[in-house]
């Protein structure tokens, strides 16, 4: 699913990703650790072209420079901060549909799941509190049903039920879906992982077979 080769990522003051090599295979529930700093969210904005970098990344058997356009019909991502979109949810749900040439009931539908009311459909995305935002984001990604899910601090900021909220929906997604997601720590009983990864200062420094169901 995910190919990684010697990628390097700099910001003009020293390496943040330093030569990471990583192999992510197809249905693997991948979680990745690590503290501030320590390379993992660049590493998946590199993933769905977010940042140039140097180094090779693969997707689905494509150059994701080259592809980028393509494969963000099979991926589902979820920043960590989202974007201060002025249109509004509605609008959003539909730019994104026409993009990717998909439904949007199954999006209504997971937002129903994650107890989004009605009344803030026609709201502007960037006045959404920060809990409310991450909703839509995270049921336009899930409701795509997406080959490859990458989620950033997925469960960040958000409350308790709305948590158990998430990790369930994550959790139910086709057997054959690639997940990955990165958090400060290891989580228990929440978002399910078949591998971990730990990050720090730009390098993979554990990799490892997980069970935290």
């Amino acid at each position: 699913m995910i190919e990684i080769e010697n990628l390097v990522k700099n910001f003009g003051k020293g390496d943040v990703l330093k030569e990471v090599n990583l192999h992510i295979s197809k249905g693997e529930r991948v979680m990745i650790v690590g503290g501030n700093g320590s390379g993992k969210t660049t590493m998946l904005r590199c993933i769905v072209g977010s940042y140039r970098y140097d180094g090779d990344i693969v997707i689905m058997n494509k150059d994701a420079r080259r592809n980028k356009s393509e494969l963000a019909k099979y991926i589902g991502y979820v920043p960590q901060l989202p974007p201060p979109m002025s249109m509004t949810v509605k609008q959003l749900i539909e730019f994104v549909c026409d993009v990717t040439k998909g439904d949007d009931e199954p999006i209504y539908e997971v937002l129903k799941q994650l107890k989004f009311e009605d009344a803030g459909i026609d709201r502007s995305f960037k006045r959404l509190s920060g809990g409310m935002q991450k909703k839509v984001l995270m049921a336009i990604a899930l409701g795509r049903i997406p080959d490859l899910l990458i989620l950033d601090e997925p469960l960040a900021h958000i409350d308790p039920q709305s948590r158990e909220i998430i990790s369930k929906a994550v959790n139910a997604m086709p057997e054959d879906t690639t997940v990955l997601y990165t958090s400060h720590r290891e989580e228990k009983g929440s978002i399910r992982a078949s591998r971990l990864i730990e990050m720090d200062n730009g390098e993979i420094i554990i990799d490892k077979e997980y069970y935290n169901a």
